[in-house]
């Protein structure tokens, strides 16, 4: 009978492997498809590119403003009392230069919130890269499950059409009674359908599949084995996840980016100085009162303070509201960590309660076996009737249908855990793909003075 699904990375107890198919794509493989190109991670990754954005723009509280003006005016007098002043034009041009000296330190603090708000978004930015992970290794379990379940469902249909048919030809020599023929012909038709829906299952499963990894499953093999990266213990697993679980990391960011906008918004109160300067020139060309063209070149700079006393309440409002914002950030991170550790826990305990279940039910599979071989025997002898080798194929089937189902909870359990512990990376499963570096777009945008071009 053929079968497919995890063993390796469960437990020593496995379905009957399948013989491999050739060319097969791994669960490792699936997931690097997913990396690359997932929509859900391929859009996440732009917003983060748009608020590096932020940096940049905060930075520009440090550096010059340059403007050019210019202008021209005509005028056209009607003076009865001196028929030559018929108007004249002017033409002007100026170049103007604000350099801010001093903002209230509400550009550095500016500075440092946008920065922090882009680890933040980095480190969602890596949430969003591990569900993507795991939603693709979730897909590819489904499809291995359904895969195992119809071929066992088959294999059944199979078994009671033979049964059927060696009780009809029993039932035509007298041998059994129309009821025996009856339940016969229930349960072939019950594993028809039965099959019918586990090929439905199949089916959807290869639609998810095809969603979330962007190409329709083929030649699926069994997962490597992730046991060593598993932890031991639930404290090591929960040490570790302190440190590295990335919704932490996002609510802690937050929280420092949220802490620089009240120092940035209460500099709003403090003055602000700037270097001001402004070259022109003007031509005249006549005027009203005076016949002779004239050209003024003028350059002045100068020091400029404006101290805030009242706005409206605007800026105070302002700080308030960063203050309530940042209140909000801290009890984000008290809740991220009691969630983390929720799902930690959760993930453990349903990782080891598969574990245990898995050996029960290949226990019960052993029990089932034995039980139907010897249901098979006295039936044969007259001492168990037909409907009692039914039940013992139906119970037998069940626990292998179980061991299917609860082979691939372990496996999702398992991924859960690891991306509860912020370990569900391509980075940190070593998948076979070209790394993204947030980090390097980061650096590069940070940087940029003139330039409008993006990179894709």
């Amino acid at each position: 009978m053929k079968r497919k699904f995890l063993s390796a990375l469960m437990v020593a107890t496995a379905l009957t492997a399948m013989a491999p198919a050739a060319r097969a794509e791994d669960i490792f493989t699936a997931m690097g498809s997913a990396y690359k190109t997932n929509p859900t991670l391929q859009a996440q990754r732009a917003n983060l590119r748009s608020v590096d954005e932020n940096v940049a723009l905060a930075k520009s509280g440090y550096r010059p403003t340059i403007s050019l003006t210019g202008g021209y005016t005509d005028s056209d007098l009607d003076d009865d009392m001196n028929a030559q002043n018929d108007g004249g034009s002017s033409t002007s041009v100026a170049a103007v230069v604000s350099q801010p000296l001093f903002s209230g330190f509400q550009t550095v603090n500016s500075v440092k919130s946008a920065d922090s708000m882009v680890r933040s978004e980095q480190s969602n930015l890596m949430n969003v890269e591990q569900n993507v992970l795991l939603q693709a290794s979730t897909a590819y379990l489904d499809v291995l499950r359904d895969e195992a379940i119809v071929e066992l469902q088959k294999n059944n249909e199979k078994l009671l059409k033979k049964r059927l048919d060696e009780t009809v030809e029993r039932f035509n020599v007298g041998e059994v009674t129309r009821t025996d023929v009856s339940q016969a012909r229930a349960r072939y038709s019950s594993a028809q359908a039965e099959r019918i829906s586990s090929e439905g299952d199949l089916e959807a499963s290869k639609a998810v599949y095809a969603r979330v990894i962007g190409n329709a499953p083929e030649n699926l093999s069994e997962p490597g084995n992730l046991n060593d990266m598993l932890p031991k213990t639930f404290q090591e697993a929960y040490e570790y996840a302190k440190e590295h679980n990335y919704t932490i990391l996002q609510a802690k960011h937050l929280l420092d980016s949220r802490t620089y906008d009240v120092a940035s918004k209460t500099g709003a109160l403090l003055p602000q100085i700037t270097l001001d300067g402004q070259a022109s020139h003007t031509e005249n060309d006549g005027s009203s009162y005076d016949l002779n063209n004239n050209t003024v070149d003028n350059l002045e700079w100068g020091v400029n303070m404006t101290i805030p006393l009242y706005e409206g309440g605007a800026t105070r409002a302002q700080i308030r509201q960063s203050k309530y914002q940042k209140w909000e950030a801290q009890e984000l991170v008290l809740q991220a960590e009691r969630q983390t550790h929720s799902d930690v826990k959760s993930a453990w305990e349903y990782k080891n309660a598969n574990e245990a279940q898995l050996k029960s039910i290949k226990d019960q599979i052993t029990s089932n076996e034995v039980a139907l071989d010897g249901v098979q025997k006295e039936e044969a002898l007259g001492n168990r009737t037909i409907l009692d080798v039914l039940n013992a194929y139906q119970e037998l089937l069940n626990s292998k249908v179980d061991e299917v189902r609860a082979k691939r909870d372990y496996y999702v359990a398992s991924m859960n855990l690891l991306l509860a512990m912020g370990k569900l990376t391509a980075k940190d499963l070593k998948l076979k793909v070209d790394l993204y570096d947030a980090e390097k777009y980061y650096k590069e945008t940070r940087g940029k003075w003139l330039s409008i071009s993006i990179d894709e």
